[in-house]
């Protein structure tokens, strides 16, 4: 079968992590990918894998996401390579902690212009072709974070805040098309050793709470397919989602500021 049969889902952010894990049960499911990541972390490694265990056609374009012109270029190369995009996955993102006044320039830029300006970008970049399809997704990744106030991670928090009203927003724009926007809002999910050490100085309750990710990715992905608007791995992240929505907010304030002091 030829390239220009196939349909694409495209994942940022797809050279490791959950990126990687939503690639991987993508192709598992014989889906065609177009991975996107920094050059340098291992995407043809990543490619040829995923091409050799799953038998799918794998395509790669490596950038820097933070730059702005990255999204116009990813889509130059899809049209040039006649590759028809499908699935939009904007994984990409940065997870900075600190409190405010220690942080630095190139922090927040990092913080901003993935978590928030790529989605953005990548979304109104490809939404013209997506909305070409009879059936297209678009899965934004935020995190459980962007339902709260997280003292000591407000930025972050900021950010997957912004994820998670962006995708529901534009859900409804979309509504009546065969475009279907879904934002995946996870816990803590373990994914390198930085994550582990980030989990194990949250205590119990964060570890209590860690999913695999390829276990995410597999629930993610799932639902995505059955056009869930929010998507929550792990049940007790869904049921902490239902408590903290009833507790005042001076409570969240100061149990969120106390679990995510001294976290980077």
């Amino acid at each position: 079968m030829k390239d220009t049969a196939d349909y694409y889902a495209l994942i940022t952010g797809a050279s490791e992590g959950l990126g990687k894990a939503l690639a991987t049960e993508l192709a598992r499911r014989k889906h065609a990918l177009l991975l996107v990541a920094l050059p340098g972390t291992g995407l043809p490694q990543v490619s040829s894998e995923l091409t050799r265990e799953h038998d799918v056609k794998v395509r790669f374009f490596e950038t820097d996401l933070t730059r702005a012109e990255s999204p116009a270029e990813i889509k130059k190369y899809a049209s040039e390579q006649n590759l028809k995009i499908d699935i939009l996955v904007n994984n990409v993102g940065i997870g900075h902690g600190g409190s405010i006044g220690d942080y630095n320039v190139s922090s927040i830029e990092e913080s901003v212009f993935l978590n928030m300006r790529c989605t953005t970008l990548m979304t109104n970049t490809f939404i013209d072709e997506l909305k070409q399809r009879r059936k297209a997704y678009i899965l934004n990744i935020g995190s459980f974070g962007g339902f709260l106030p997280m003292p000591h991670k407000g930025i972050y928090s900021a950010t997957k805040s912004y994820i998670y009203h962006f995708s529901l927003a534009v859900r409804e724009e979309l509504r009546g098309t065969g475009v279907s926007v879904s934002v995946a809002m996870p816990g803590p999910i373990i994914t390198n050793s930085k994550v582990k050490k980030r989990v194990a100085l949250m205590g119990f309750v964060a570890r209590s709470n860690v999913i695999r990710a390829d276990r995410a990715a597999a629930f993610i992905i799932a639902r995505m397919f059955s056009g869930r608007a929010l998507i929550i791995p792990r049940y007790t992240m869904r049921l902490a989602y239902s408590v903290g929505a009833c507790l005042p907010y001076w409570m969240l304030k100061i149990i969120l500021g106390r679990l995510f002091k001294g976290v980077d």
